[in-house]
């Protein structure tokens, strides 16, 4: 049985600047790198196939053309306006010259800037990444006897982070806010792969070079896993008692005004432990509310489809004048609306001064648990101080981001992004 054995590989044919004894390395040595996909290509079959979830490499080209050249890009969506790479990607393609007459050295370079802006605090510029190479260079000025290839590889690859005031930080993904109000704050990383191409030019006795740059976007779309998925029995409620370890319980009391004699509302909002999900994942959640069927009234309206007639009944002949409450009308189901939000804050510090933006970047609407007001259940979601005569409502649903959103939470240097739950509101 024989062994087969892949050939080595080399990075010196693509950092010619770097590495002075390129020449004397055989062509075995310098092959450029090969990339892999799932997907055959024309000449190729699948013998053997396990499909895995989540986001696969494509196998498609970006291409780029202009005046002067064509930048065909691999492993890229076809159909996608601006090349994407993630974490540690390689730029690998091709660049097409149309002309390569009196062409003396060609570039590309991979640039990133952070850019911030605060109204009261002044701006700043952080180089995320600036790494050139050399496609093609004339040593020797002679465009007559060394002449530029029509045709010549590209392969830079996308640092792991960037350095700011003596620390590490990692690499942010492409992104752009801005917000209008007082004081405006504007915040933007961005991401380019430009192309030089430098000629000469002669009249007479007089000779220059001239420069023609040549630039595209790209984006850079680091991802992070979970280091665990989320564990769902049926429903988040079924899953808090056998699984409480999976889920994450916040509390919050909604105080009531001065002298108003109504019971504050305990908020116990639930939600996976894990903290950390895909952008295009539904995030389940559980919110209950808890204090008396007063508090209730008056924080949902009276058509409330949990504040049955029964309930309202059954308060009203408790009352002290004997009368029934006022809030009684016939109630429907879909009469009234919950949501959770998922809120985006931005927020970016200079000079000693934060200053922080939030705006929503989806939201799920919540549907009601029975059994309703009239049956209480504190101690099976943690409700255990409730005093007599309180209720519990509950609600279950998920939460996920909109289409457009492709970037999530990240933290690089003085730039903050979070995503994080907005609450609940009423519609």
């Amino acid at each position: 049985m024989s062994i087969a054995v892949l050939p080595s590989y080399s990075s010196c044919r693509f950092a010619s600047s770097e590495c002075s004894h390129e020449s004397s390395l055989p062509d075995e040595a310098v092959q450029e790198p090969p990339t892999y996909s799932f997907q055959p290509y024309a000449d190729e079959e699948t013998v053997a196939f396990t499909p895995r979830m989540g986001p696969t490499t494509p196998n498609g080209n970006f291409v780029r053309c202009w005046p002067q050249a064509t930048l065909i890009l691999r492993d890229q969506d076809p159909e996608a306006r601006l090349p994407r790479y993630g974490r540690g990607g390689r730029v690998i393609g091709e660049l097409g010259l149309k002309s390569t007459s009196k062409v003396v050295k060609v570039t590309a370079t991979l640039f990133g800037e952070m850019s911030l802006s605060v109204a009261d605090c002044g701006t700043e510029e952080v180089i995320l990444v600036d790494k050139s190479q050399v496609l093609w260079q004339d040593d020797e000025q002679d465009v007559q006897q060394n002449r530029c290839p029509s045709i010549l590889p590209i392969y830079i690859q996308f640092p792991q982070v960037y350095q700011l005031d003596g620390k590490n930080y990692r690499l942010p993904p492409s992104f752009e806010a801005t917000f209008l109000g007082l004081p405006a704050l504007f915040a933007r990383c961005i991401y380019t792969l430009s192309v030089t191409i430098t000629r000469t030019r002669s009249y007479r006795l007089a000779s220059w070079t001239t420069h023609k740059t040549y630039i595209t976007m790209v984006n850079f779309r680091p991802r992070s896993r979970p280091q665990r998925p989320v564990v769902l029995l049926d429903s988040v409620f079924a899953s808090i008692k056998p699984l409480p370890e999976e889920w994450l319980q916040v509390v919050s009391t909604m105080d009531t005004r001065f002298n108003s004699g109504m019971r504050p509302i305990e908020c116990h909002f639930f939600i996976p432990s894990v903290q950390t999900f895909g952008i295009s994942d539904s995030i389940p959640f559980h919110v209950q509310l808890c204090s008396s069927i007063e508090s209730l009234r008056e924080l949902l309206p009276p058509n409330c489809s949990l504040l049955k007639p029964d309930m309202e009944d059954s308060t009203a002949s408790g009352s002290e004048d004997g009368h029934a409450p006022k809030r009684r009308h016939s109630l429907r189901a879909d009469s009234f609306v919950i949501k959770v939000s998922i809120a985006r804050q931005v927020a970016v510090e200079m000079q000693g001064k934060r200053r922080f933006r939030s705006f929503t970047l989806g939201t799920g609407t919540m549907t009601p648990v029975p059994p309703f007001a009239g049956s209480s259940r504190p101690q099976q979601m943690g409700c255990y101080d409730m005093k007599e005569g309180d209720v519990v409502l509950d609600w279950k649903g998920e939460v996920k981001c909109w289409q457009d959103v492709n970037t999530g939470g990240f933290a690089s240097g003085n730039l903050l992004v979070k995503v994080r739950a907005s609450g609940f509101r009423k519609l």
